[in-house]
């Protein structure tokens, strides 16, 4: 009997291996750094799309100089509300409450307060700046309205890149990890596949998500072991939005983009999206303030080296 039990348990570990699925197990309960985080090698890469909205193109060569770690899914409201609280909007049933589910209603500066506080916690040397301190209790009150005077004290934030805290994702890692050696620019492709009709393997979008958000790493995994990278929710990153590329400031090696414009990027589709929207190479952005959307949250990188 005890035989036969121990041979179940096998089969089904290596089912579950095989399609995919990957307890998250609290996250930020116990989790080893190898637990939570890939290990995302240096490379390069072409950025970008022929197909889709004008904002994909050009098509331009990039070079991640540096390699670095990306979180294996997305920041969990238990993480979250970990280091930092919401505004008027939390998450709820109608969206999707609970441990394991990704944080949303947060804004782009919300999740610079959350990699500082988290780096803080943890022993590591943040990487954001804020009226030349890295401490968020020092930054002073979060600015609510686009035109909230106090944007132009936020907007300015400065970024260590080679501190070994946590940060978000430049647009070009974000889109350098969701590809995952995946180099199509001739049509739209996915994290994970690059077949529309598969899709739904791989993402939580508005095929298969029925109108809410989902417990995070319950779809396929990326090549490159990475869960929602695709749908979900959208993904903050740290650059300013503009509406084409600009290859001096958006290409060649490590870019982060230009130093001023009104809307930061988000990236990856969400449950809302439909497949267009989903595409490793769709761009969009809203203003850092904006904490009212329950299709958007982020992830963590921290360097490698």
């Amino acid at each position: 009997m005890k035989k036969w039990l121990t041979t179940v348990l096998i089969v089904v570990s290596i089912v579950l291996g095989i399609i995919g699925y990957d307890n998250p197990s609290g996250l930020d309960n116990g989790g080893t750094q190898e637990e939570r985080f890939v290990l995302i090698h240096a490379g390069t890469f072409q950025m970008g799309s022929k197909d889709g909205y004008d904002d994909n193109k050009p098509v331009h060569e990039v070079k991640i100089t540096k390699s670095f770690y990306m979180g294996k899914y997305e920041i969990t409201q238990a993480e979250y509300e970990k280091y930092c609280s919401y505004g008027s909007d939390s998450p709820s049933l109608s969206y999707g409450d609970g441990d394991n589910y990704p944080a949303y209603y947060v804004s782009w500066y919300d999740a610079l307060v959350y990699c500082n506080k988290r780096s803080i916690a943890e022993g590591l040397t943040p990487c954001y700046s804020i009226k030349d301190s890295t401490n968020p209790e020092e930054w002073g009150e979060l600015p609510t309205s686009w035109d909230d005077p106090l944007r132009d004290t936020w907007d300015v934030a400065m970024c260590d890149f080679n501190a070994n805290g946590y940060r978000l994702p430049t647009e070009a890692e974000w889109e350098y990890a969701a590809r995952a050696g995946d180099n199509t620019v001739d049509s739209l492709t996915y994290s994970g596949t690059s077949d529309v009709n598969k899709l739904g393997d791989y993402a939580w979008y508005y095929d298969s998500a029925n109108d809410n958000t989902h417990e995070v790493g319950t779809k396929l995994p990326n090549a490159f072991g990475l869960y929602d990278m695709t749908g979900n929710v959208y993904e903050w990153c740290w650059n300013w939005f503009t509406s084409e590329y600009d290859e001096n400031t958006e290409g060649g090696s490590d870019p982060t983009g230009t130093s001023a414009g009104s809307g930061r990027v988000y990236r990856g589709g969400s449950w809302s999206n439909d497949s267009d929207g989903c595409a490793v190479s769709y761009r969009y952005y809203d203003y850092p303030n904006f904490r009212d959307n329950n299709y958007l949250g982020f992830r963590v990188v921290r360097q490698a080296n």
